[in-house]
């Protein structure tokens, strides 16, 4: 699948995965960064899991446990209906009766989008009135809801029920609508490109994100940048948006955050943001952090 799309659904959805059932607690994408009196965890998150994903392994539970703040992408409160539904409509539907998704598509592709709307219960005039963008995310949520993933089993969820629950302290670093912004200022043509290759990958959908979500349950965070970097080869500046720009901003929010507390934070992001150069695990570090990897009884991780 485009690196685009996949990272677009973390904006919108977030990142979506399938697989099949596998033993045990997944390997967690844990690390513990410590400068001073202050500890922050950081975990690589999957939005949308399996129930088989659970329980989680015990290093993740400890460090839920120790947290007295839980911050993640987006606040709690920025996940709700209203805080996604009216900026959704805002930037990802034609606000002039003159423009179209057809009118931006040519005939072949429209053809295409037209039978796959029509085999899955969608309009043509609700289809013609989505940006390219929107209509790609469509497609992704219609696919996953078949292959039965629920958006309540994903990570962030999860921790975001049981902080509620606890009474620990939440945030995030960005709004619904902040997000939605960073996907919608993708260029028209990139747009039209990314939904190609959405419709073009369907017959391999399942078995790519099935590989995605066992190289994440096997905690293996060099194989997870090994794919992020091979996708973003040809693509520097998609790269620049969604995540390096995202990730600097984050480190002096969450900064602030860490001081405002006294207690340990964790921090439960999409696990591409972890990774790589421009991860926040190393941009921790060049911020004056001890960083290690949390994984008992794993060997050779860091």
């Amino acid at each position: 699948m485009n690196v685009r799309l996949r990272i677009a659904l973390c904006l919108l959805l977030s990142l979506l995965l399938a697989g099949t059932a596998l033993a045990g607690p997944p390997t967690p994408l844990l690390w513990k960064a410590t400068r001073g009196d202050a500890t922050v965890y950081l975990l690589g998150s999957m939005h949308i899991l399996l129930a088989t994903d659970y329980p989680l392994s015990q290093d993740v539970d400890k460090a839920y446990r120790d947290a007295k703040q839980v911050l993640f992408e987006m606040p709690p409160d920025e996940m709700s209906p209203l805080s996604v539904l009216g900026p959704t409509a805002t930037l990802g539907m034609y606000q002039d009766p003159s423009q179209s998704l057809q009118k931006d598509l040519d005939p072949q592709t429209w053809q295409r989008l037209q039978a796959y709307a029509h085999a899955n219960g969608m309009s043509d005039f609700m289809l013609s009135r989505m940006r390219p963008w929107l209509a790609s995310l469509t497609i992704l949520a219609l696919e996953m809801k078949k292959l039965s993933y629920d958006p309540n089993l994903g990570l962030d969820k999860h921790f975001m029920d049981q902080a509620q629950a606890d009474h620990k302290q939440t945030g995030g670093f960005e709004t619904a609508e902040q997000q939605l912004r960073i996907i919608a200022s993708t260029p028209l043509a990139e747009q039209v490109r990314d939904l190609r290759q959405m419709l073009d990958d369907l017959p391999k959908f399942g078995n790519k994100m099935s590989q995605m979500h066992a190289t994440w349950r096997n905690g293996d965070a060099d194989g997870l940048y090994r794919e992020e970097a091979k996708e973003y080869k040809d693509q520097p500046e998609t790269m620049q948006r969604l995540i390096v720009s995202r990730n600097r901003a984050w480190v002096p929010q969450l900064d602030r955050m860490v001081a405002a507390v006294h207690g340990k934070t964790l921090v439960i992001v999409g696990a591409l943001h972890l990774l790589g150069p421009d991860g926040l695990v190393e941009l921790l570090r060049k911020d004056g952090y001890r960083v290690e990897r949390v994984c008992t009884g794993c060997v050779g991780l860091r």
